[in-house]
């Protein structure tokens, strides 16, 4: 087999050399570094619909010809790169979502493409925590106050009345909104800091949520119950604007709400009049509708809020899981045994009806 993998900076040539290296010894195993100096115009509908990609897809329509499995991270796939790959069988994708793939013209060519859904799920579940502390504990707002000489202002006797002053998780109810993965981690996280948690998510079961110590409840209900509400939901059709002005104006006015998914599931238009008017306590967002976030940004002038630059997934860790994970469903792909990480199920079907 002749496998072409395109590293970039999510994940380097380091990380597939270490990952790839026992299949290597049988394999023709190919590394290129994406070209980031190379800004890629989408010009058909297919290819704007393609998103969060680095690089052009020239660089390996040059490169995939003889190829029988192609890995990326960030490259964009194009329709263009799929039929230029006139061997290809195999896309794997090192991310939670194929986003950067054509996957239309993949299942039409025939082409089986994986993805690696769980290799940031610790990292956001860990992350999401660490939102919801530090804006409930105002810890980015008190070490701000601390490098500006603000805090120095202040009575440490009267710290309970100051702005510094915030809330204790445990006790608090928390509302997981999407129970997959990643919810399922920020419930038995959130357990462990003494919270009691409920969720929503129209595709699970009571006894999925109960496995998690959650109590599975409709949207209206964790909105209004919750002290702390977590986003945690695929960008859809269905999802966009999930969390607009009627569902915000349903939470408590002492909740937080989280979001590490993507910003466009909540109304940020909806969400900066509740704050400034106050309407909730706070917010901490990973991620914005438009990124990267810009600095005229009204949020950004808000004292009731934490914004992070779309960093939940970003560990030390994740690049190996992500080449790791690869390198497992490379090694399946080849031994002919069945992968639970298979987008295009429907390739897979076609070729089992021809045999």
């Amino acid at each position: 087999m002749k496998i072409l993998i395109a590293s970039d900076n999510g994940v380097k040539v380091e990380h597939f050399s270490s990952a790839f290296a026992q299949l290597a010894k049988e394999h023709e195993i190919t590394i290129i570094e994406v070209d980031r100096k190379i800004n890629f115009k989408p010009t058909t509908p297919s290819e704007m619909k393609l998103k969060e990609y680095i690089g052009s897809p020239k660089q390996l329509v040059n490169a995939v010809d003889d190829a029988d499995i192609l890995i990326v991270n960030y490259a964009p796939i194009t329709a263009e790169v799929i039929y230029a790959g006139r061997r290809l069988k195999l896309i794997g994708v090192t991310r939670g979502g194929p986003v950067n793939v054509d996957l239309e013209a993949a299942t039409k060519n025939g082409v089986l493409v994986v993805n690696a859904p769980e290799r940031t799920v610790e990292a956001v579940a860990d992350f999401t925590l660490g939102l919801m502390i530090a804006e409930a504990r105002n810890i980015a707002r008190a070490h701000h106050m601390l490098r500006t000489g603000e805090v120095l202002k202040i009575n440490p006797r009267l710290y309970g009345d100051s702005n510094i002053s915030g809330v204790e998780l445990s006790g608090k109810t928390l509302g997981v909104i999407g129970l997959g993965r990643i919810g399922k981690k920020v419930a038995l996280r959130a357990e462990a800091f003494g919270m009691d948690v409920v969720a929503y998510d129209p595709y699970t079961t009571v006894e999925d949520a109960e496995s998690v110590r959650a109590n599975l409840t409709d949207l209206n209900s964790l909105l209004k119950v919750s002290d702390f509400i977590t986003v945690h939901v695929r960008y859809t059709k269905e999802t966009e604007h999930m969390l607009g002005k009627e569902q915000i104006g349903m939470m408590k006015r002492t909740a937080y709400l989280v979001n590490t998914s993507r910003g466009g599931v909540i109304d940020e238009k909806a969400l900066f009049l509740a704050l400034k008017e106050k309407r909730i306590a706070g917010a901490a967002l990973d991620v914005v509708e438009q990124e990267p976030i810009s600095p005229n940004n009204p949020l950004l002038g808000l004292d009731n809020i934490t914004i992070t630059p779309h960093m939940a997934g970003l560990t030390q860790e994740v690049p190996i899981k992500s080449a790791t994970i690869m390198a497992e469903e490379v090694r399946k792909f080849i031994n002919g045994e069945k992968s639970d990480r298979l987008v295009n199920k429907e390739v897979l079907k076609k070729q089992q009806e021809r045999n």
